[in-house]
This record gives C-alpha cells, sequence and structure tokens, in this order.
C-alpha cells in the first residue's frame, strides 16, 4: 500500500511527520508532533521500523466481513485527508484514510488515532449552545443537517455525545465507497513508554465510543473481538442528504483497537 500526503508521496516516517506538521501549518515543526502523541503512533504503526497497521486492517476487515485474506486490498492511503460530505468549510480531516477492496466492493477505512487525547472538546449540546453564541451560521446548519442526517432529528436522544464522534461518521460515510469502516486505534503500548498514557482519559474515550455506538443503533460484533480489538460495531446506516433525491445506504462497521 502506498501512502500519500495529498499528491505526494510518502515513503518514511520522516516525511510523514514532515507533511504531518504542514497539515497543521506548522511548517515542519514539532508543534503538534511529539513522541508518544497519536500522529506519531499512527505514522510508527504504518511506515516505522517494524509496521504493522497494514495487516491489522485486513485482518479487521477479515473479522467482520468473514472472508480470506487474499479477496482484500488495501490500495492507496492518505495522511490527514478531508472527507468533504457537505457544503460548508472545514471538512472532516482524517487521521489515515485508505481505499482499496473486498470481491467486488470497494472499501474505505477512516483512521481514528489515539493515545488519551479526548474525542473533541464538545458533546453535540455544547456544539449546539457554541453556534448559539457565535455568529458564523454555517456551523449551525451544519449541525441541523448532522442532527437529521445521523439521530433522524432527535437531538435529545444523542445530546451529550461526542461532536467530534458525528463529524467522523458522516465524513467516512460520504466517501465513495461501498462499505466503510470505522477503526479507532488506541496507541496504549506506545503511550506508555514514552510516558503519554493516561488510563483515566483513555476509560474516558473508551466509554464515549461505546455511548456514541450503541445510542446510534450500531449492533455489537462480539464475533470480531480478538486480543486487540476490544469492541465491534455494525450498522446499515441509510441517509438522505440535503439536496438529494434519493436515500445512499451503505454498511458501516466500526471497532475500537488497542495496541
Amino acid at each position: 500500500m502506498k501512502f500519500y500526503y495529498k499528491k505526494t508521496e510518502i515513503t518514511n516516517k520522516e516525511e510523514w511527520k514532515n507533511a504531518f506538521c504542514n497539515a497543521y501549518n506548522s511548517k515542519g515543526k514539532d508543534v503538534h508532533w511529539k513522541d508518544g502523541r497519536s500522529g506519531e503512533c499512527l505514522a510508527e504503526d504504518f511506515i516505522g521500523e517494524k509496521p504493522n497497521g497494514e495487516s491489522s486492517m485486513i485482518e479487521m476487515v477479515q473479522r467482520f466481513l468473514k472472508i480470506k485474506e487474499n479477496n482484500i486490498s488495501l490500495n492507496k492511503a492518505k495522511i490527514e485527508h478531508a472527507s468533504k460530505f457537505d457544503e460548508h468549510p472545514r471538512p472532516r480531516m482524517q487521521d489515515l484514510a485508505i481505499w482499496g477492496t473486498s470481491g467486488s466492493k470497494n472499501i474505505f477505512i477512516g483512521v481514528e488515532a489515539k493515545v488519551d487525547e479526548p474525542f473533541g472538546s464538545k458533546s453535540i449540546n455544547q456544539q449546539r449552545t457554541y453556534v448559539k453564541n457565535h455568529t458564523k451560521t454555517e456551523a449551525g446548519n451544519r449541525l441541523e443537517e448532522l442532527v437529521d442526517d445521523y439521530l433522524q432529528g432527535d437531538e435529545n436522544k444523542c445530546g451529550k455525545l461526542r461532536y467530534q464522534l458525528l463529524y467522523y461518521l458522516a465524513g467516512s460515510f460520504c466517501e465513495d465507497a461501498d462499505i466503510i469502516f470505522m477503526p479507532v486505534i488506541v496507541y496504549e503500548s506506545r503511550g506508555i513508554m514514552f510516558n503519554q498514557y493516561s488510563q483515566k482519559k483513555a476509560d474516558i474515550n473508551k466509554n464515549a465510543y461505546k455511548n456514541f455506538m450503541e445510542k446510534l443503533g450500531f449492533v455489537p460484533r462480539k464475533d470480531v473481538i480478538n486480543g486487540q480489538i476490544k469492541m465491534a460495531y455494525y450498522k446499515q446506516v441509510s441517509v438522505k442528504h440535503k439536496n438529494h433525491s434519493k436515500q445512499t445506504v451503505k454498511d458501516v462497521y466500526s471497532c475500537y483497537i488497542v495496541k
């Protein structure tokens, strides 16, 4: 599998680091890059000295779809990929976006990397308060559309859920693929190695993920759980986006991986 940042191929960890920093407008400086934090851990996992990321993604697809490894091909990956899912500014930024095939189906894998970093600073209710107190209407319009599309308009039921996870779902769902995978990868071991890991913060994240999946009606897939995959979910998601005449229906799989 080849890695890219925009149209530039990434062949080693140093190039990944530079692209990551440029994505955050830090011009190669280590502002958001630190050993044992999520950006560095993700690069080490997929392109470091002993990469395991690609094989773990193939195993994830295998376990969810119950197919043989030779029926899965991961072709291309982009770091800090912009998943544009509506007409508003600021697309969903995928930590790592992977495209491939499983048999005759196109698949998309949107990787969310964590050590103990939170799923954003706001719940859906807090995002609602934020947009009410700011003059930029596009944030409010986007929230209305996301609530309608993915929560069936029932914000009361899901208001305490993390807004970043809703954003993550919307961005991944709108990628051009038949099947969507949303793995959250928690780099516990490497975080501990560099003294960057808090079990308390990690537990909060784990519960936030579990609550989000279950409140949105994702069904647990206990058959997928193994040593690293701690939780796994599936749902056939159906969305009728604004200005679209037809429903879009896709199988969405998500899991919580701890390495």
